[in-house]
């Protein structure tokens, strides 16, 4: 079974077209990236760290790469919130291109 629409039925989302649904993705790597990326960087760069214990430039790396895969998987569990609200903003804007009527059909409508 597909993730998305074991997440849909639990959420009792309705099934999305493939261009929403590519919308709600972005918007949800968008809060990801932006949001929760900035937030963990910023927790990885406090003063909170010993003098000891610490990995060395392995261990920044690594923890670059781990704050990434947390970052994306925290944008997309974030139904309901600010992934949401980005995606009805970005779902009227669609909307709002798709309804605006082309040159070509003026000048249709014209004739």
């Amino acid at each position: 079974m597909d993730i998305m629409m074991t997440t849909n039925a639990m959420t009792n989302m309705p099934e999305l077209s493939p261009q929403l649904q590519d919308l709600r993705e972005k918007a949800e790597q968008l809060v990801g990236n932006v949001f929760y990326g900035t937030l963990l960087k910023a927790m990885r760069e406090s003063s909170l760290q010993g003098k000891y214990g610490h990995g060395g430039r392995g261990e920044e790396i690594f923890n670059a790469q781990l704050d990434q895969v947390l970052a994306e998987r925290m944008g997309k569990a974030t139904h309901g919130g600010l992934a949401d609200s980005i995606y009805q903003s970005m779902k009227k804007q669609q909307e709002a291109v798709n309804s605006t009527p082309t040159t070509d059909k003026v000048l249709e409508n014209l004739r």
